[in-house]
């Protein structure tokens, strides 16, 4: 067989180099994006599987759960022993954790465990705290107690504070937390006499930070405006007790943002929380279920209940809090 001339020859050389060249650059293209994606794929969340993060900070995990600043995720309730308590409906309008406001009106009973803000404004050795509208002005005891250790600790640091206690429980007006009795508000009192909204300048900014120490809340801080609809009520200071004033404080909640938050929150995935005390705690909600609601508490095993406290939010159902053993 006569062989192919040379030029013949190599044209077809040439044309399988070309092909042998273009697959060897494919390939390679292929293997370069491989590499990318592998290197990208620890910074991007996995839309199902991984968890995001909320601007208040909370992580919230696929189950729609918040992971929040401090909290113990060893010390949730997981296959703790548990009984149930049934409540009604009406204890859905009362505790330290309901929220009140434009959009839940206050729908409970009357507060009947008021007490006068009189004897609450001296220490226990007589000096005084600070001042009073008067002694018509009440509020829970639970409130004024927590609010006298905080202002003790204060005038032991600073001297007696120009602070005037001026609301206490109101019942006219359904929208305002003083509706709870858990609520009171302060004001400055000005060299000439005059009353001036509470800000948390000077002195005052250590009662701003150390509030939570004592179970207590600024209700409206400025910076949630958007969120509770109230700017100009700077001096209410509101009781919710302990975990719940560190974690808001912690993780810059709300009252409104964290009742909210805890609804992702079962007994199932309780939010697990060490005070600074050492103390631990697991939060979670249960829905209402109607006029009476079973609520899971939990029980050591031989069906001693923990410590715990109920309050309802006001609006859809229950806040459960209960104390868990020493570690």
């Amino acid at each position: 067989m006569a062989k192919k001339p040379l030029y013949k020859r190599l044209k077809y050389g040439n044309i399988l180099a070309v092909l042998v060249i273009i697959v060897f650059v494919i390939v390679m293209v292929s293997v370069i994006k491989s590499s990318k994606n592998d290197d990208n794929s620890s910074n991007v969340s996995a839309p199902a599987t991984e968890s995001s993060q909320s601007s208040d900070g909370a992580v919230s995990g696929s189950d729609g759960s918040s992971t929040l600043e401090g909290q113990n995720t060893d010390t949730v309730l997981g296959k703790i022993d548990y009984t149930y308590d049934k409540y009604t409906k009406a204890s859905m309008y009362d505790g330290v954790l309901t929220v009140v406001g434009a959009q839940a009106a206050f729908s409970g009973a009357s507060v009947s465990d008021c007490v006068s803000c009189y004897d609450f404004m001296f220490d226990s050795e007589g000096n005084k705290l600070f001042s009073i509208r008067d002694s018509t002005v009440t509020a829970r005891s639970v409130t004024l107690n927590a609010v006298r250790s905080m202002m003790t600790d204060f005038c032991k640091q600073y001297g007696e504070a120009g602070l005037v206690l001026m609301n206490g429980y109101e019942t006219g007006d359904s929208s305002s937390d003083l509706c709870t009795g858990y609520t009171v508000n302060f004001r400055m009192l000005a060299a000439d006499g005059t009353y001036t909204d509470f800000s948390p300048m000077g002195s005052y900014q250590w009662l701003a930070e150390n509030a939570y120490k004592y179970g207590l809340i600024f209700r409206y801080p400025q910076e949630k405006a958007g969120v509770t609809g109230v700017s100009d009520k700077t001096g209410y200071l509101r009781y919710v007790g302990q975990p719940h004033a560190q974690i808001m404080k912690n993780n810059n909640l709300c009252l409104e943002e964290y009742v909210e938050m805890l609804k992702s929150h079962s007994y199932e995935n309780a939010v697990g929380y060490t005070t600074e005390s050492g103390s631990d705690y697991a939060v979670y909600y249960c829905p209402s279920e109607g006029e009476s609601t079973n609520i899971k508490v939990p029980t050591s095993s031989d069906g001693t209940k923990y410590k715990y406290e109920i309050s309802g939010n006001n609006t859809d159902g229950f806040i459960v809090t209960a104390k868990l053993p020493d570690r």
